[in-house]
């Protein structure tokens, strides 16, 4: 005996949604960091520096303290810490870590504090003749093209970040002159049009210790490179010139060129901070506690 049912099924429309479900809050935006310090050079052909870890630390605090970042956004690469400033583990901390972490609407700050080095360019793209190089610790001088980091690789760096807002900061000299943070065979003269083009992107910037033909300082007095120390003053407060709460990249550049050439001048030298790029001078970086 054959029984015939009729039943009525409802489907939800998953379209239609219900007062229950939550709006999708949007992504707050992040901050970033990685912070390089080297100093204890493996070949006995580079001058070791005294400050250069002590001025990646002093970075670090700040941003982690005043600055709100959060620890496990900040990478630091020092002689002391876990993760060394070998050439491999720099461009993995600004090639890997920063590409993956990084997203639209963040600021990415990078700091590095140690050797920088020029050579001959054969490729001829610098307008100077001179190809420049950020040291790590485990670099050759004499095979810079195969163990340093070249200053060009920023541009690829910079492609590689989604963030809003990418900031690098370089305590570190190039020319070759003698003492500060820069070694080579013999003095090389070259011009600041290096720096325009690294930072010709929207959203990027280079705040640089000094102008390529002079030297970085580092002092006894500070404990500190000049470059960093006020660099890190600065942060702290001193740079809200307006006393809004809020730094920005205009203000801190003011701060840190008045001081940095005040110090300089003391101390019978010369060094003048150089900014370069296309990020907004009003652009805030980092909003202080109240």
């Amino acid at each position: 005996m054959l029984r015939q049912e009729t039943r009525t099924v409802f489907f939800d429309n998953p379209e239609a949604g219900d007062d229950d479900t939550e709006p999708i809050k949007p992504r707050k935006p992040e901050s970033w960091a990685v912070i390089i310090g080297a100093g204890r050079y493996e070949s006995q052909e580079v001058p070791r520096l005294r400050y250069a870890v002590p001025d990646a630390e002093l970075l670090r605090q700040v941003l982690v303290g005043v600055g709100g970042f959060k620890p496990e956004h900040v990478l630091l690469l020092t002689d002391t810490a876990d993760r060394k400033p070998t050439l491999r583990n720099m461009k993995w901390a600004l090639g890997t870590f920063l590409a993956r972490s990084a997203q639209k609407g963040d600021t990415v700050f990078i700091f590095f504090a140690g050797h920088g080095a020029p050579e001959v360019d054969r490729e001829g793209v610098e307008r100077d003749g001179v190809a420049k190089y950020l040291v790590p610790v485990d670099a050759e001088p004499d095979d810079l093209y195969a163990t340093a980091f070249p200053m060009d690789e920023l541009q690829t760096i910079f492609a590689r970040i989604e963030a809003e807002r990418v900031l690098v900061f370089l305590d570190a000299c190039y020319s070759g002159a003698a003492g500060g943070r820069t070694f080579a065979a013999k003095q090389m003269v070259m011009d600041e049009s290096f720096l325009d083009r690294l930072a010709r992107a929207k959203g990027r910037a280079i705040l640089a210790a000094s102008q390529p033909t002079e030297v970085a300082l580092e002092t006894a007095e500070l404990g500190h490179g000049l470059f960093s120390f006020y660099l890190g003053q600065g942060l702290k407060g001193p740079a809200d010139i307006n006393k809004d709460g809020v730094i920005t990249l205009q203000e801190l550049y003011d701060y840190v060129q008045q001081q940095v050439t005040t110090k300089a001048q003391l101390l019978g030298g010369k060094q003048h901070p150089v900014l370069k790029g296309e990020l907004d001078p009003t652009s805030p970086l980092v909003k202080l506690p109240m």
